[in-house]
């Protein structure tokens, strides 16, 4: 079972469309009061997708799919604190299985609050309620889960200090509404922390160790799964020039099972991400990581090497194209030894039609393979998206 919905995979899928928009609308904030502002924006989508399902099956699995995503921002500004309250949702049309149509929903709350030149906190809450009708626990029945986040940091130390720190506390809840109890087994609290100290080598550059603890309780006392799991990663975060940024981390991650029947798993850990403007039109931007994913009943943990890479051009001051490519290597921890690999990649261009509107076209191409015959599939997304803002 993946935790994660239909909108949500599909925008992800077509994140070649999707990658620059922040840059490219440029909404108009509605003024309510001195600080205080709403900034309401709505994205539609017309997609053609040949396999909404992920599945490996023989039956016709294709349609076109519509979507609809309002979005409500209010931000706040008071002098040094800064706040943020959001609101979106995004309702899926399957035109050839109304009864897949469905409606999620994502809340977020923000804080920012600049004590003083040297202290800092940070605070950020969400809840999102979704559904997913692929790769589902039970055939029929689509996953549907909601997902609780909370989460504080305090930070120390001004921008040009020699030695910075980033202490943290997060909660998570995850929990399903299905009908029977379906995936009730899925369901855990998750608290966790960090702390990051950063070292600073020169203006741009700075050097980082960083240690992070997360407890997996399920909730049902039966679950075997219950874990502690520690990462231990150092690294350097850098903004060298305006065109090269990034951060590379690599380490080391401990899982430990409450259940002494299940081996406890240790291995290498990394995350980078790097952003390129080899010339002013021209953006590239790498992502890669390797860690541990929670699975379903069906195995203790999924071992997973992720790669994503994306070029943006602008080619004109009002158009821009995107291509990407995304690698994954899943390597299940369960009785039959499931191992996945699934390659990714789309091309897409987008036309700004005025301030307040942009018009996108987007193809998108997935592939995976497994040594379960059953779970190999490839999928072909069609695209029409249009942004619009005040």
């Amino acid at each position: 079972m993946k935790q994660t919905n239909y909108a949500r995979s599909l925008v992800m899928v077509v994140a070649a469309v999707t990658a620059v928009e922040v840059l490219a609308l440029k909404p108009q904030p509605m003024r309510l009061a001195d600080g205080v502002t709403l900034t309401p924006t709505l994205d539609l989508s017309e997609a053609y997708d040949d396999n909404i399902y992920e599945a490996n099956v023989v039956a016709d699995s294709s349609s076109w799919v519509t979507t609809v995503a309002p979005d409500l921002l209010l931000d706040v500004l008071n002098g040094t604190h800064h706040y943020q309250l959001q609101y979106s949702f995004q309702s899926d049309f399957f035109h050839s299985d109304r009864d897949n149509d469905n409606t999620d929903h994502f809340f977020r709350a923000g804080a920012y609050l600049g004590l003083d030149s040297n202290n800092r906190l940070d605070f950020d809450a969400s809840h999102n309620r979704v559904e997913n009708i692929f790769d589902t626990s039970v055939i029929g029945e689509n996953d549907k889960f909601e997902t609780t986040n909370a989460s504080g940091v305090y930070g120390f130390g001004t921008a040009s200090a020699p030695f910075n720190v980033d202490v943290g506390v997060n909660h998570t809840w995850y929990r399903t509404f299905n009908s029977g109890g379906i995936n009730r087994d899925r369901e855990y609290d998750k608290p966790g922390a960090r702390i990051t100290g950063y070292y600073r080598i020169a203006p741009k550059t700075r050097l980082l160790a960083e240690y992070r603890y997360d407890q997996y309780d399920y909730l049902l006392t039966s679950s075997r799964l219950d874990s502690d799991k520690d990462t231990l990663l150092v690294g350097v975060t850098w903004a060298a020039t305006a065109r090269t940024l990034g951060t590379l981390k690599f380490g080391q991650e401990r899982r430990d099972f409450d259940d002494s029947a299940l081996d406890d798993r240790d291995g290498s850990s990394w995350e980078a991400d790097l952003t390129w403007q080899p010339a002013q039109r021209s953006t590239l931007v790498f992502n890669s990581s390797k860690g541990t994913d929670e699975g379903s009943a069906t195995e203790e943990l999924i071992e997973a090497t992720r790669l994503r890479v994306s070029w943006n051009q602008q080619l004109s001051p009002r158009m821009s194209s995107d291509v990407f490519y995304a690698y994954a290597d899943e390597d299940y921890q369960d009785l039959i030894g499931r191992e996945d690999e699934i390659n990714e990649f789309g091309a897409s261009v987008r036309y700004e039609v005025a301030r307040w509107m942009d018009i996108g076209l987007g193809y998108t191409y997935k592939d995976r393979d497994s040594n379960i015959p059953v779970r190999a599939y490839d999928r072909n997304i069609f695209l029409l998206k249009l942004n619009l803002s005040l």
